[in-house]
Protein backbone atom coordinates (compact mmCIF):
# COMPACT_ATOMS: atom_id res chain seq x y z
CA UNK A 1 0.00 0.00 0.00
CA UNK A 2 1.19 3.49 -0.65
CA UNK A 3 0.15 7.01 0.26
CA UNK A 4 -2.08 8.79 -2.22
CA UNK A 5 -2.30 12.52 -2.65
CA UNK A 6 -5.69 13.91 -1.81
CA UNK A 7 -7.70 16.71 -3.32
CA UNK A 8 -10.97 18.30 -2.34
CA UNK A 9 -14.07 16.96 -4.07
CA UNK A 10 -15.61 19.44 -6.49
CA UNK A 11 -18.64 21.35 -5.31
CA UNK A 12 -21.74 19.35 -6.22
CA UNK A 13 -25.38 20.29 -5.53
CA UNK A 14 -27.68 17.93 -3.70
CA UNK A 15 -29.65 17.32 -6.86
CA UNK A 16 -26.75 15.47 -8.50
CA UNK A 17 -27.00 12.77 -5.87
CA UNK A 18 -30.64 12.04 -6.66
CA UNK A 19 -30.63 8.81 -8.60
CA UNK A 20 -30.80 8.60 -12.37
CA UNK A 21 -34.24 8.46 -13.98
CA UNK A 22 -36.78 7.80 -11.21
CA UNK A 23 -34.36 6.13 -8.79
CA UNK A 24 -36.02 2.72 -8.97
CA UNK A 25 -32.71 1.11 -9.90
CA UNK A 26 -31.47 1.76 -6.36
CA UNK A 27 -34.19 -0.18 -4.60
CA UNK A 28 -32.84 -3.69 -4.45
CA UNK A 29 -35.17 -6.55 -5.22
CA UNK A 30 -34.76 -9.33 -2.68
CA UNK A 31 -34.96 -11.86 -5.51
CA UNK A 32 -32.26 -10.20 -7.60
CA UNK A 33 -28.56 -11.15 -7.46
CA UNK A 34 -27.75 -7.71 -6.06
CA UNK A 35 -30.35 -7.98 -3.32
CA UNK A 36 -30.87 -10.72 -0.79
CA UNK A 37 -31.54 -11.13 2.88
CA UNK A 38 -28.55 -9.03 3.93
CA UNK A 39 -29.84 -5.95 2.13
CA UNK A 40 -33.39 -6.52 3.36
CA UNK A 41 -32.26 -6.82 6.96
CA UNK A 42 -30.26 -3.61 6.75
CA UNK A 43 -33.22 -1.72 5.36
CA UNK A 44 -35.59 -3.07 8.01
CA UNK A 45 -33.25 -2.39 10.95
CA UNK A 46 -35.54 -0.70 13.48
CA UNK A 47 -32.57 1.20 14.84
CA UNK A 48 -32.46 3.11 11.55
CA UNK A 49 -36.22 3.73 11.43
CA UNK A 50 -36.68 5.91 14.50
CA UNK A 51 -39.47 8.40 13.93
CA UNK A 52 -39.05 10.77 16.89
CA UNK A 53 -36.29 13.15 15.77
CA UNK A 54 -37.07 16.88 15.87
CA UNK A 55 -35.80 19.97 14.10
CA UNK A 56 -33.56 21.03 16.98
CA UNK A 57 -31.80 17.67 16.91
CA UNK A 58 -31.18 17.98 13.17
CA UNK A 59 -29.98 21.57 13.55
CA UNK A 60 -27.47 20.39 16.16
CA UNK A 61 -26.21 17.64 13.86
CA UNK A 62 -25.86 20.07 10.97
CA UNK A 63 -23.83 22.44 13.13
CA UNK A 64 -21.35 19.64 13.86
CA UNK A 65 -21.36 18.00 10.45
CA UNK A 66 -18.71 20.17 8.84
CA UNK A 67 -16.21 19.13 11.50
CA UNK A 68 -17.01 15.44 11.16
CA UNK A 69 -14.38 12.89 10.19
CA UNK A 70 -14.10 12.26 6.49
CA UNK A 71 -17.50 13.18 5.12
CA UNK A 72 -17.68 15.56 2.22
CA UNK A 73 -14.08 15.09 1.11
CA UNK A 74 -12.59 12.39 -1.11
CA UNK A 75 -9.10 11.78 -2.35
CA UNK A 76 -8.21 10.94 -5.93
CA UNK A 77 -10.81 9.03 -7.88
CA UNK A 78 -10.25 5.31 -7.54
CA UNK A 79 -9.02 3.37 -10.55
CA UNK A 80 -11.31 0.78 -12.12
CA UNK A 81 -9.60 -2.17 -10.45
CA UNK A 82 -9.94 -0.61 -7.01
CA UNK A 83 -13.58 0.32 -7.66
CA UNK A 84 -14.40 -3.27 -8.60
CA UNK A 85 -12.50 -4.70 -5.63
CA UNK A 86 -14.13 -2.17 -3.31
CA UNK A 87 -17.59 -3.26 -4.49
CA UNK A 88 -16.74 -6.85 -3.54
CA UNK A 89 -15.54 -5.68 -0.13
CA UNK A 90 -18.66 -3.62 0.55
CA UNK A 91 -20.81 -6.60 -0.38
CA UNK A 92 -18.80 -8.75 2.05
CA UNK A 93 -19.20 -6.16 4.82
CA UNK A 94 -22.98 -6.02 4.34
CA UNK A 95 -23.40 -9.80 4.28
CA UNK A 96 -21.08 -10.42 7.23
CA UNK A 97 -22.75 -7.63 9.18
CA UNK A 98 -26.09 -9.41 8.66
CA UNK A 99 -24.60 -12.78 9.65
CA UNK A 100 -23.49 -11.34 13.00
CA UNK A 101 -26.86 -9.59 13.44
CA UNK A 102 -25.09 -6.25 13.79
CA UNK A 103 -27.03 -3.02 13.35
CA UNK A 104 -27.27 -1.38 9.94
CA UNK A 105 -25.30 1.56 11.31
CA UNK A 106 -22.33 -0.74 11.98
CA UNK A 107 -22.19 -1.76 8.32
CA UNK A 108 -22.37 1.86 7.18
CA UNK A 109 -19.64 2.94 9.61
CA UNK A 110 -17.40 0.08 8.43
CA UNK A 111 -17.80 1.25 4.82
CA UNK A 112 -16.93 4.82 5.82
CA UNK A 113 -13.72 3.54 7.44
CA UNK A 114 -12.92 1.68 4.22
CA UNK A 115 -13.57 4.74 2.05
CA UNK A 116 -11.66 7.14 4.29
CA UNK A 117 -8.70 4.77 4.21
CA UNK A 118 -8.80 4.45 0.42
CA UNK A 119 -8.97 8.24 0.11
CA UNK A 120 -5.54 8.42 1.74
CA UNK A 121 -3.77 5.19 0.79
CA UNK A 122 -3.79 2.89 -2.22
CA UNK A 123 -3.79 -0.88 -2.46
CA UNK A 124 -1.59 -2.24 -5.23
CA UNK A 125 -3.43 -3.66 -8.22
CA UNK A 126 -3.96 -7.40 -7.96
CA UNK A 127 -3.74 -7.54 -4.18
CA UNK A 128 -7.35 -8.46 -3.54
CA UNK A 129 -6.29 -10.15 -0.33
CA UNK A 130 -5.06 -6.82 1.07
CA UNK A 131 -8.39 -5.12 0.39
CA UNK A 132 -10.24 -8.05 1.93
CA UNK A 133 -8.02 -7.86 5.02
CA UNK A 134 -8.75 -4.13 5.14
CA UNK A 135 -12.49 -4.89 5.02
CA UNK A 136 -12.18 -7.33 7.90
CA UNK A 137 -10.35 -4.73 9.97
CA UNK A 138 -12.89 -2.03 9.16
CA UNK A 139 -15.87 -4.18 10.14
CA UNK A 140 -14.13 -5.35 13.31
CA UNK A 141 -13.35 -1.76 14.32
CA UNK A 142 -16.88 -0.59 13.51
CA UNK A 143 -18.29 -3.39 15.65
CA UNK A 144 -16.05 -2.35 18.55
CA UNK A 145 -17.40 1.19 18.28
CA UNK A 146 -21.09 0.41 17.68
CA UNK A 147 -21.92 -3.04 19.10
CA UNK A 148 -22.34 -4.36 22.64
CA UNK A 149 -20.88 -7.75 21.77
CA UNK A 150 -18.00 -8.19 19.35
CA UNK A 151 -17.04 -11.63 17.95
CA UNK A 152 -13.49 -12.90 18.23
CA UNK A 153 -11.24 -11.86 15.35
CA UNK A 154 -11.05 -15.36 13.79
CA UNK A 155 -14.84 -15.26 13.35
CA UNK A 156 -14.48 -12.34 10.93
CA UNK A 157 -12.30 -14.30 8.51
CA UNK A 158 -13.78 -14.65 5.01
CA UNK A 159 -13.96 -18.12 3.52
CA UNK A 160 -11.51 -17.28 0.74
CA UNK A 161 -8.64 -16.22 3.02
CA UNK A 162 -7.05 -17.61 6.16
CA UNK A 163 -6.09 -14.39 7.95
CA UNK A 164 -4.67 -14.93 11.42
CA UNK A 165 -5.57 -12.69 14.34
CA UNK A 166 -2.17 -10.99 14.33
CA UNK A 167 -2.62 -9.92 10.69
CA UNK A 168 -6.07 -8.53 11.41
CA UNK A 169 -4.77 -6.64 14.45
CA UNK A 170 -1.91 -5.13 12.43
CA UNK A 171 -4.38 -3.97 9.80
CA UNK A 172 -6.62 -2.51 12.49
CA UNK A 173 -3.66 -0.47 13.76
CA UNK A 174 -2.88 0.70 10.22
CA UNK A 175 -6.50 1.81 9.80
CA UNK A 176 -6.50 3.58 13.16
CA UNK A 177 -3.28 5.39 12.31
CA UNK A 178 -4.43 6.36 8.82
CA UNK A 179 -7.72 7.71 10.17
CA UNK A 180 -5.86 9.43 13.04
CA UNK A 181 -8.01 7.53 15.54
CA UNK A 182 -11.06 9.56 14.52
CA UNK A 183 -13.54 6.70 14.63
CA UNK A 184 -16.83 8.45 15.43
CA UNK A 185 -18.52 8.58 12.04
CA UNK A 186 -21.55 10.62 11.07
CA UNK A 187 -24.27 8.75 9.18
CA UNK A 188 -27.37 9.81 7.20
CA UNK A 189 -29.78 7.80 9.34
CA UNK A 190 -30.57 10.29 12.15
CA UNK A 191 -31.72 12.80 9.53
CA UNK A 192 -34.18 10.50 7.81
CA UNK A 193 -37.03 10.50 10.29
CA UNK A 194 -36.99 14.28 10.66
CA UNK A 195 -37.13 14.74 6.90
CA UNK A 196 -39.88 12.12 6.65
CA UNK A 197 -41.91 13.83 9.38
CA UNK A 198 -42.96 16.38 6.75
CA UNK A 199 -44.98 13.67 5.03
CA UNK A 200 -48.22 11.94 6.02
CA UNK A 201 -47.97 9.90 9.22
CA UNK A 202 -49.14 6.69 7.56
CA UNK A 203 -46.40 6.79 4.92
CA UNK A 204 -43.39 7.89 6.98
CA UNK A 205 -42.06 4.47 7.97
CA UNK A 206 -42.25 3.15 4.41
CA UNK A 207 -40.46 6.25 3.11
CA UNK A 208 -37.66 5.92 5.66
CA UNK A 209 -37.28 2.20 4.91
CA UNK A 210 -36.97 2.89 1.19
CA UNK A 211 -34.51 5.71 1.88
CA UNK A 212 -32.33 3.35 3.94
CA UNK A 213 -32.30 0.88 1.05
CA UNK A 214 -31.36 3.70 -1.29
CA UNK A 215 -28.45 4.73 0.94
CA UNK A 216 -27.01 1.22 1.13
CA UNK A 217 -27.46 0.69 -2.59
CA UNK A 218 -25.68 4.00 -3.22
CA UNK A 219 -22.59 3.22 -1.16
CA UNK A 220 -22.10 0.01 -3.09
CA UNK A 221 -21.30 2.05 -6.20
CA UNK A 222 -19.93 5.33 -4.79
CA UNK A 223 -17.80 6.45 -1.89
CA UNK A 224 -19.70 6.88 1.35
CA UNK A 225 -17.65 9.99 2.16
CA UNK A 226 -18.16 11.81 -1.14
CA UNK A 227 -21.14 13.70 0.28
CA UNK A 228 -22.10 14.95 3.71
CA UNK A 229 -24.48 12.59 5.60
CA UNK A 230 -27.28 15.18 5.48
CA UNK A 231 -26.98 15.39 1.70
CA UNK A 232 -27.14 11.60 1.40
CA UNK A 233 -30.21 11.52 3.64
CA UNK A 234 -32.06 14.26 1.81
CA UNK A 235 -31.45 12.86 -1.67
CA UNK A 236 -32.51 9.40 -0.50
CA UNK A 237 -35.70 10.70 1.10
CA UNK A 238 -36.66 12.53 -2.09
CA UNK A 239 -36.11 9.42 -4.17
CA UNK A 240 -37.92 7.23 -1.63
CA UNK A 241 -41.11 9.26 -1.88
CA UNK A 242 -40.92 9.59 -5.65
CA UNK A 243 -39.90 13.22 -5.28
CA UNK A 244 -38.59 13.49 -8.81
CA UNK A 245 -42.01 13.28 -10.37
CA UNK A 246 -42.83 16.73 -11.68
CA UNK A 247 -39.58 18.19 -10.32
CA UNK A 248 -37.38 18.05 -13.36
CA UNK A 249 -36.03 21.58 -13.07
CA UNK A 250 -33.50 22.85 -10.57
CA UNK A 251 -35.75 25.68 -9.25
CA UNK A 252 -38.67 23.34 -8.53
CA UNK A 253 -36.34 20.84 -6.84
CA UNK A 254 -34.92 23.61 -4.66
CA UNK A 255 -38.42 24.69 -3.64
CA UNK A 256 -39.22 21.11 -2.67
CA UNK A 257 -36.10 20.88 -0.52
CA UNK A 258 -36.97 24.16 1.19
CA UNK A 259 -40.49 22.92 1.92
CA UNK A 260 -39.13 19.75 3.49
CA UNK A 261 -36.44 21.40 5.61
CA UNK A 262 -38.17 24.60 6.63
CA UNK A 263 -35.86 26.78 8.74
CA UNK A 264 -33.01 24.25 8.46
CA UNK A 265 -32.77 24.69 4.67
CA UNK A 266 -30.15 27.44 4.76
CA UNK A 267 -28.01 25.49 7.21
CA UNK A 268 -28.09 22.36 5.06
CA UNK A 269 -27.48 24.38 1.90
CA UNK A 270 -24.33 25.77 3.55
CA UNK A 271 -22.79 22.49 4.72
CA UNK A 272 -23.61 20.36 1.68
CA UNK A 273 -20.73 19.87 -0.76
Amino acid sequence: MGDASTSAAPATPTSTLICLEDGNDLFLDDDSPAGGLADSRLAADDGLLLLDRDDEYVALMLSKEGAGAGAGACGEELDEWTKAARAVCVDWIVKTNARFLFSGKTAYVAVTYLDRFLAQRRVDRGKEWALQLLSVACLSLAAKVEEHRVPRLPEFRPDEYDFDSASILRMELLVLGTLKWQMIAGTPFPYLSCFASRFRHDERRAIVLRAVKCIFASIKVMSSVEYQPSTMALASILVARGGREGTGTAPSLEEELKAILGSSWQQLHTVSP
